[in-house]
């Protein structure tokens, strides 16, 4: 039997798991129209700013120069505008109406941002680390405070089970949302099986749904008051396991008979339709 041989990863002398954090780029990253810092807003409105995040060894797969992330997002606000009929998501976007990605690399390695000891400090996960580094970098970015980000890491978060993978991560009311990009176990099914959409034809897979899944939760979706939050985990609903807010992101609704989240008729209790990062399209 032929076993394929294990490539060594080469560790540049620039990677530091040690030292302070800092945001580096190799001469391979210096790409045109790439961008490593926030372009000057077209709009002051509230509105969700993208990163493609690349750990320090880690090969730069160019998912924002190559426009993974743009198709990706614009598929998430075609599936959005559909369910909605005049909403969608409100994305920061270059004066040609491309989204804006900011390029980040910086000095530490994947095994960095998955080595930590569970029972010990659940504030040392992948996504924790993450969010520090956008939320410790805010210089680079316009109307900081108007802003919410969706970042997609080129690596995988720590497993919790054997048999799971966990594909995305996001602090509830937070600023920070997280795409996992790849998957330590390519053999099973993966954050990566259907990899960011690259094609124009702007389709909603489930990388879009986990996305917009993971966006949402930093909205404050679904709110406390909702009808059919999960008993085993309130920060989903239950009523459905299509809704895009089951714990296991479905594909078919965005709040399943408009009783938890969207245009609902409860009292007194935060509804989507009404968010500050969403508007009303002219697509109908």
């Amino acid at each position: 039997m032929f076993i394929a041989e294990k490539k060594e990863i080469v560790i540049p002398n620039i990677c530091d798991d040690e030292s302070d954090i800092e945001i580096i780029s190799h001469s391979t990253d210096l790409i045109s129209d790439r961008s490593f810092k926030d372009n000057i807003d077209s709009t002051s409105h509230f509105q969700f700013h993208t990163i493609y995040l690349v750990p320090c060894e880690r090969e730069d797969r160019k998912f924002d120069n190559n426009k993974n992330i743009h198709y990706s997002l614009e598929a998430i606000n075609k599936w959005f505008l559909g369910k909605t009929n005049n909403q969608i998501i409100n994305y920061d976007r270059t004066n040609d109406g491309i989204i804006d990605t900011t390029f980040i690399r910086v000095n530490k390695t994947l095994n960095w941002f998955t080595q930590f000891r569970t029972k010990e400090n659940h504030k040392q996960d992948a996504s924790s680390k993450i969010e520090d580094i956008i939320l410790s970098n805010f210089s680079l970015f316009h109307n900081f405070n108007k802003k919410k980000f969706i970042v997609f890491f080129d690596g995988w978060e720590k497993r919790e089970l054997l048999f799971t993978e966990i594909c995305g991560r996001s602090r509830y009311n937070g600023k920070v949302s997280v795409f996992y990009t790849d998957t330590k176990w390519n053999k099973s099914r993966s954050c990566g099986s259907d990899n960011l959409n690259i094609s124009s034809n702007e389709e909603f897979g489930e990388s879009e749904g986990t996305i917009l899944h993971e966006m949402l939760h930093t909205l404050g979706i679904p709110p406390r008051c909702a009808n059919n939050l999960d008993s085993e985990s309130i920060f989903h609903v239950s009523d459905s396991s299509d809704d895009i807010m089951n714990k296991v992101s479905g594909s078919l609704y965005l709040d399943f008979n408009n009783d938890d989240y969207y245009r609902h008729n409860i009292k007194d209790c935060p509804d989507l339709s009404k968010s500050n990062y969403l508007i009303y399209s002219n697509k109908n």
